[in-house]
Order: C-alpha cells, then sequence, then structure tokens
C-alpha cells in the first residue's frame, strides 16, 4: 500500500511538472500568434478575406492560449505554489470584473444578479476568484441555449457566504456531479463544445485553497446550479 501510494504521488507530481513545462514553452509562440494576427488585421492591405481569416486566427489563437493558461494555473495550483494574495473584496465587484473580462464570450447573454446590500466583504485572492466566476460563467454559455439567461445569489448561511450560480439549460449528467470537477472531464462528452475539461477543477483547487466548497446539482425547475461556499472571517 505504501509503495502503490508513493508511485500514486510521484506519478501526479510529474504530471504537473509536465504540463507546467508544457504550458509554459506554449505561452509565447501563442503570444507571437496573437500578435501577428493583430497585426494583419490592422494593416491597410488587407482585403475582406484574409481580414477574416486573422480574425479567425487570432480567436483560435486566444482560445488556445485560454487552455493553455488553465494547464499552468491547474499545475501550480496542485503543486501548492500559488500563494494566496486575500483582500476584503465585495462580491458585486469581482462579479462586474468577471463580467467586463468576458464582454466578448458571453454572446449577449443576460446575467441577472441578486445579491443583498448587506452582504459582508469578502477576505480572498481577487485574480483567483475573479478567475472562479468567470469559469462559471463561460461554463453556463457553453452548456446552454442561446439567449437564455444566466443567474446570480448569493446570501449568509451560518458561518459561511453561499453563491449559487444558475442556468437554463440540460442540467448536469445524472451521477456525475462530483465527477465533472475532475481534471479533464466533461459534462458533455459529445458534440463540438470547445474545451478540455478544466475549467470546474480549476474552480474547486481555488474554493478549498480559500478554505471553501463548491458542487454542482440539477435544478428541479431544469438547469445546472453551481453552488460555492466561502467562509466568513
Amino acid at each position: 500500500v505504501a509503495q502503490d501510494t508513493t508511485v500514486q504521488v510521484e506519478s501526479e507530481r510529474l504530471r504537473n511538472s509536465l504540463l507546467a513545462a508544457i504550458s509554459h514553452d506554449l505561452r509565447t509562440p501563442l503570444a507571437a500568434l496573437v500578435g501577428i494576427a493583430d497585426a494583419l488585421i490592422r494593416t491597410q492591405q488587407a482585403d475582406g478575406r484574409e481580414a477574416e481569416l486573422a480574425r479567425s486566427m487570432r480567436e483560435a489563437a486566444l482560445r488556445m492560449s485560454s487552455q493553455v493558461n488553465n494547464l499552468l494555473d491547474m499545475a501550480r495550483l496542485q503543486s501548492g505554489h500559488v500563494p494566496l494574495r486575500r483582500e476584503w473584496l465585495p462580491l458585486e465587484e469581482a462579479l462586474g470584473s468577471a463580467l467586463r473580462a468576458l464582454e466578448g464570450t458571453l454572446d449577449a447573454r443576460r446575467v441577472r444578479a441578486s445579491l443583498p446590500a448587506d452582504l459582508p466583504l469578502l477576505h480572498v485572492d481577487a485574480a483567483l476568484f475573479e478567475r472562479v466566476l468567470c469559469n462559471l460563467l463561460e461554463n453556463a454559455v457553453k452548456y446552454t441555449p442561446p439567449g437564455t439567461p444566466i443567474d446570480i445569489a448569493a446570501r449568509v448561511e451560518g458561518a459561511r457566504v453561499r453563491v449559487m450560480v444558475d442556468d437554463q439549460g440540460p442540467g448536469l449528467p445524472r451521477h456525475r456531479e462530483e465527477a465533472i470537477f475532475q481534471m479533464f472531464e466533461r459534462g458533455r462528452k459529445e458534440g463540438a463544445i470547445a474545451g478540455v475539461g478544466l475549467g470546474l477543477a480549476i474552480c474547486r483547487a481555488i474554493v478549498e485553497a480559500h478554505g471553501g466548497r463548491i458542487r454542482g446539482e440539477s435544478r428541479p425547475a431544469g438547469g445546472a446550479r453551481f453552488i460555492l461556499d466561502l467562509p466568513l472571517e
């Protein structure tokens, strides 16, 4: 048992090191591709067809860059090498930052927030907590019909703040509500939905690093709900 445990730990460590190395090495050429695409779009000699190809290249490079950043973040979080830079932050400020970061991704979705005026401040790492909200919102956009709203609510429950993100999609796969938080697991394996299954795993790693919990469930009225509990300090 001890030997098996040691092998498992070393395998996990090797995988994280490999992910970090690959992700780090891919960031520079991907950034160069985005820059080249921007230059092609701005050039006056580009006709409509060339400009469209440049925009497509830029979007593909940005998507790949996002996946690479997710891999790098996941490797760092699992290795415990990400120090938390905590600060006191209103939830509405973190949500506003996430919405601004996703302006081109939300696809004209309405995000309806119901946040009480007396909600306490959160003691969190602002950048990491914004990543959690961005990943949950992106996940809702991927798996719900166009034009459906996304609802965000929060309330105090005992010694914790509970944040809920609701969508109006098909809900979570039955009996896989916990599995979707594992690395490289996806809610729907079929179809052409982009992603490698890291968004929710990163959410869980960040939330647990803050001493909180996150889980998902299907709502009785339809759609999925992700519940995020953070301790009050």
